[in-house]
């Protein structure tokens, strides 16, 4: 018996997720027989909250139209896998930053696969430089605890119409759907949100998502062009209106989200040669990078995924592109106004407020 769980996933709805299910697990799932339901529950049971209680809620994976329990093939295995990384991408993508409730993180999705050789022994499949391995325990005798950085993410929803949108190319397939994957892989890696990852290898996963994706040169003007390119606000926030603006921005007439990207990808050099800091200038602290990396890769996606005739931009999304420039020009933007009225008024939420104002009443 196998059973594929994300013991860490309190996700808040049945999920068709290309050829798997995900499903919520709060106690039992429905169309499951008794037996498959008691031994996942002894499963569950060894991994652990925050508090070290069992987990209460969680979510499992169920591949194509094969009964929950069923044993999967080793390429039905990875399959299952490459699934999940679409629907990780899908959370991330639909995270609401600035608000006390915690974001999801990519490390929410780990997605473990697991076998029953009876009653009272499992087996945990692991991985190894040279491959995989499964490996037997006593049941009674297995503890997994959630790490920190999971454990205040207490709900976890995915952007629906964006995962039919991106499954949809998935199944055109072909050359550009590996780059695609290959971009969104570095993206969700990019974005575990563990203290044991350091942000300048965060940093060289997510240029390397932009470029991937953006099917760019390895080089800063190349990337940062393409994305202006596909990114076009109504309104452009251009340099030479920027207060951010510093001497290495030699065009006045280029666009900020140009040249914020880059800096951010001129800035992955020196970390990708093994420095931990750079001397280079910069208009943007490291923190306040990573977090407009995080905002504007999702748009981007959006971006091509209606270029490819599968998405439809929201209003959402449009007051997005139009206030990142803006927002990316805000003096300390990660920090509170300083007439706020509390946690939700931030500069992110004012401004995205008024740009989906504004669209309602041209509208």
């Amino acid at each position: 018996m196998m059973l594929p769980i994300m013991p860490w996933c309190r996700i808040d709805r049945e999920y068709q997720v290309g050829d798997v299910m995900i499903t919520p697990y709060r106690g039992q799932i429905d169309g499951v027989d008794d037996d498959v339901q008691r031994h996942l529950a002894r499963v569950l049971g060894t991994y652990r909250n925050i508090e070290g209680r069992p987990v209460d809620r969680a979510a499992v994976v169920r591949y194509a139209d094969r009964p929950f329990g069923s044993d999967l093939a080793p390429e039905e295995i990875e399959c299952a896998y490459e699934w999940v990384q679409l629907a990780c991408f899908a959370g991330l993508a639909g995270r609401e930053f600035f608000t006390p409730e915690a974001p999801c993180n990519s490390n929410v999705f780990l997605l473990y696969m697991q076998r029953l050789k009876d009653a009272d022994f499992v087996t945990i499949r692991t991985r190894r430089r040279e491959g995989n391995t499964w490996s037997a325990w006593p049941l009674d005798s297995v503890v997994m605890s959630v790490p920190t950085h999971i454990s205040p993410v207490r709900l976890v929803s995915l952007d629906r119409r964006l995962l039919d949108a991106l499954v949809a190319l998935a199944r055109r397939g072909g050359p550009e759907w590996g780059r695609w994957q290959h971009a969104l892989s570095c993206f969700n890696q990019g974005n575990t949100d563990s203290d044991a990852f350091r942000y300048q290898v965060e940093w060289g996963l997510l240029c390397s998502a932009f470029e991937r994706l953006l099917d760019a040169e390895s080089h800063y003007d190349d990337v940062a062009r393409r994305f202006a390119e596909a990114t076009v606000p109504s309104r452009p926030l251009l340099a030479r209106d920027a207060r951010r603006r510093i001497d290495p921005w030699k065009d006045p007439d280029a666009p900020v989200r140009l040249e914020w990207l880059r800096e951010f990808y001129r800035v992955r050099g020196d970390f990708s040669h093994g420095r931990l800091a750079t001397r280079q200038p910069m208009a943007w602290k490291p923190i306040e990078h990573l977090t407009l990396a995080a905002i504007a890769f999702p748009l981007l996606v959006r971006c091509l995924l209606r270029r490819a005739g599968t998405y439809e931009l929201t209003p959402g999304d449009l007051a997005m592109v139009a206030v990142f420039e803006p927002f990316a020009d805000q003096a300390d933007s990660l920090t509170l106004p300083p007439d706020s009225r509390g946690s939700m008024d931030t500069w992110w939420t004012r401004m995205l407020g008024r740009a989906l104002a504004g669209a309602a009443q041209s509208g």
